[in-house]
């Protein structure tokens, strides 16, 4: 399955009030301080929020455009000082070999105001 997910972590007022306005409840969220795997910790505070899954990975620009403006007409950004944001693209399978996952310049553009990076993953088929 691919999957496009916003990887969200910084100060906990600031994220406070991100996930207060945000489209859809985290599937993940840990404070600063709690133990992690490999016997660490957390450094700050985050949350994680599934934005699209699809069989086929076309689908996921899409889904992350429809998700990325339905944030931005509720004034959700990730330029606030001390918050980092990343959108985690997850390819999985043979379809990802010979089918392209467009982002175009205009995508590119919205992630960069939004305050948003870029993390591509690729798995070959189990």
């Amino acid at each position: 399955m691919n999957m496009a997910k916003l990887s969200v972590h910084g100060d906990d007022p600031t994220l406070s009030s991100i996930l207060e306005v945000l489209p859809t409840d985290p599937e993940r969220q840990w404070r600063k301080g709690e133990p992690k795997a490999g016997g660490r910790v957390y450094l700050d505070s985050g949350f994680e929020v599934v934005i699209a899954q699809a069989a086929k990975s076309q689908v996921l620009p899409s889904r992350v455009r429809s998700y990325l403006a339905e944030c931005r007409s509720r004034g959700v950004t990730f330029t606030m000082p001390r918050i980092v944001a990343e959108l985690q693209l997850e390819l999985n399978g043979d379809d990802t070999l010979d089918a392209p996952l467009d982002l175009t310049l205009a995508d590119m553009q919205h992630l960069t105001e939004m305050g948003i990076s870029l993390s591509l993953v690729t798995r070959a088929a189990a």
